[in-house]
C-alpha cells in the first residue's frame, strides 16, 4: 500500500502571533557563548523528560511547565521556560510558543510537539523526542570518546618532541660540532630543527596560528564543506561509518515523525534539516520531490547508492503492507548495534596505532642522540 500525501497537511504552520515576549528581545537564550552554550544538551533532555511525566500523570500543562521552571537551576532556561508559560497563559500552542527558541529547540522536536498536539498524544511524542535526543547525544559522546585518547597521545607526543628539540639536544650540540660527517642523516636534521625552532620560534608559532586559521576557514566555507561532505560519504576509510550513522539518523527521525502522523512530506522537510552531510540532504530533498509529484518513497530510496540493498528491500517492503514506519525504527536500532560495534572496533585500533607511531617518533629522537655519542666514544679511544 503506497503512502498518500496530504498536500494541504503536509505542512505543520499554524497562525501565530507575531508578538514575542519581551524577554526574547532583550537577549537570545540559548546562543552559544565564550566557553560555549548557555543551555545544553543534557538540560534540554531532561526538561522533556520531566514535561512528559508530568503530562503522562494527568498534571495541566501550565502547572508542568511551572513546576519545571521552579526547579530550573540554569537562570537562562528558567527564563526560556517562564516565556513559554508565558506564552500558553497567552493561549498560544506550545509548539508555537518552543519556535520563539530555535537555538534551544530544534526543528524535530517542534514538529513532534505539533503531531502530539494535533493528536492529542503530547506526552507520547514527548517521550519518542527523549530517546531521539538521547540516541544522538550517545553517539556523540562514543565519537568523543573515540578520538580523545588518540588527540591526547599525539599533543603529548608533540610537547615531548618540542621539548627535547629545544630544552635537551642543543646541549648536546656542542660534542657534534666539526663532526657533522660521521653524524646519522637522522641527528643532522634533527640539529637543524633544533637550530631553527630556538632562532626562528615566532615564525613557526604565527604559521601554527596560520595554519589553523586557514584551516577553520576551509572547513567553513562552501568549497570546503563539500569536499569534507564528500570525503565521509566516498573515502572507504570513511564513508563506511558516515553512511551509516547518516543513514541511522534519517531512519530514525523518519520513523519518529511518521509514527507521530507527520505527513511524509512535512516529515521529510525536518528530517533533512537534522543530517549534516548534504549529498544526504540533497537525496531527501529529492525524494521529498519525487513524492510530492505522486511518486513512491522507496522508489527514489532504493536508488540511492550509499545505502545497503537489505535495508533498501526492507525499505520497499514497510511501504508495500503500509508499515514504513516501524520498519524505519527497526532499522535504525539495527544501525544503532552496528555504529557502536564499528565505534568500539575504531577505537580499539586506533589507541595502539597511536602508541606505535609516538613510540617510533620518540625512539628515532633517542637513537639519533645515543647513537653518535656512542660513535663518538669508540673514536676517542
Amino acid at each position: 500500500m503506497a503512502i498518500t500525501v496530504d498536500q494541504k497537511s503536509s505542512g505543520l504552520s499554524t497562525k501565530t502571533s507575531k508578538k514575542k515576549p519581551q524577554s526574547v528581545f532583550k537577549r537570545q537564550l540559548g546562543t552559544p557563548r565564550f566557553f560555549g552554550k548557555s543551555i545544553k544538551t543534557g538540560e534540554v533532555i531532561f526538561f522533556t523528560s520531566q514535561l512528559s511525566l508530568m503530562l503522562e500523570i494527568g498534571t495541566p500543562l501550565k502547572n508542568a511547565l511551572e513546576a519545571i521552571r521552579n526547579q530550573t537551576k540554569n537562570t537562562d532556561f528558567k527564563e526560556v521556560i517562564g516565556t513559554l508559560l508565558h506564552d500558553i497563559e497567552e493561549g498560544r500552542q506550545l509548539s508555537d510558543a518552543l519556535r520563539c527558541h530555535p537555538r534551544v529547540f530544534n526543528s524535530t522536536f517542534i514538529s513532534l510537539v505539533k503531531a502530539g498536539e494535533a493528536g492529542g498524544f503530547l506526552a507520547d511524542t514527548l517521550i519518542r523526542s527523549v530517546e531521539m535526543q538521547e540516541k544522538r547525544q550517545a553517539l556523540l559522546v562514543q565519537i568523543r570518546s573515540a578520538l580523545t585518547y588518540p588527540i591526547l597521545l599525539c599533543a603529548l607526543g608533540f610537547i615531548v618532541v618540542v621539548f627535547v628539540l629545544v630544552g635537551v639536544l642543543p646541549k648536546f650540540t656542542a660534542f657534534f660540532e666539526g663532526k657533522e660527517d660521521i653524524l646519522p642523516l637522522t641527528t643532522r636534521f634533527l640539529m637543524a630543527m633544533s637550530a631553527s625552532l630556538q632562532q626562528y620560534w615566532w615564525a613557526y608559532l604565527i604559521g601554527c596560528i596560520g595554519i589553523f586559521l586557514g584551516l577553520k576557514f576551509f572547513k567553513d566555507s562552501e568549497q570546503g564543506q563539500t569536499l569534507i561532505d564528500w570525503s565521509f560519504i566516498k573515502i572507504p576509510l570513511l564513508s563506511g561509518l558516515s553512511n551509516k550513522i547518516n543513514t541511522c539518523s534519517m531512519l530514525r527521525t523518519l520513523g519518529h515523525l511518521m509514527e507521530s502522523q507527520v505527513p511524509i512530506l512535512q516529515a521529510l522537510d525536518v528530517t533533512r534539516d537534522t543530517i549534516d552531510n548534504r549529498y544526504f540532504r540533497d537525496f531527501i530533498q529529492q525524494i521529498q520531490d519525487h513524492v510530492r509529484e505522486g511518486g513512491k518513497f522507496a522508489q527514489l530510496f532504493s536508488k540511492y547508492p550509499f545505502i545497503l540493498d537489505s535495508v533498501k528491500q526492507m525499505v520497499a517492503t514497510g511501504e508495500e503492507v503500509g508499515n514504513l514506519s516501524d520498519v524505519m525504527l527497526r532499522l535504525a536500532k539495527f544501525y544503532d548495534t552496528e555504529v557502536d560495534r564499528e565505534l568500539k572496533t575504531i577505537a580499539s585500533m586506533i589507541e595502539p596505532l597511536a602508541l606505535i607511531v609516538m613510540g617510533a617518533v620518540v625512539g628515532v629522537i633517542v637513537a639519533s642522540v645515543i647513537l653518535p655519542l656512542f660513535k663518538l666514544s669508540q673514536a676517542l679511544h
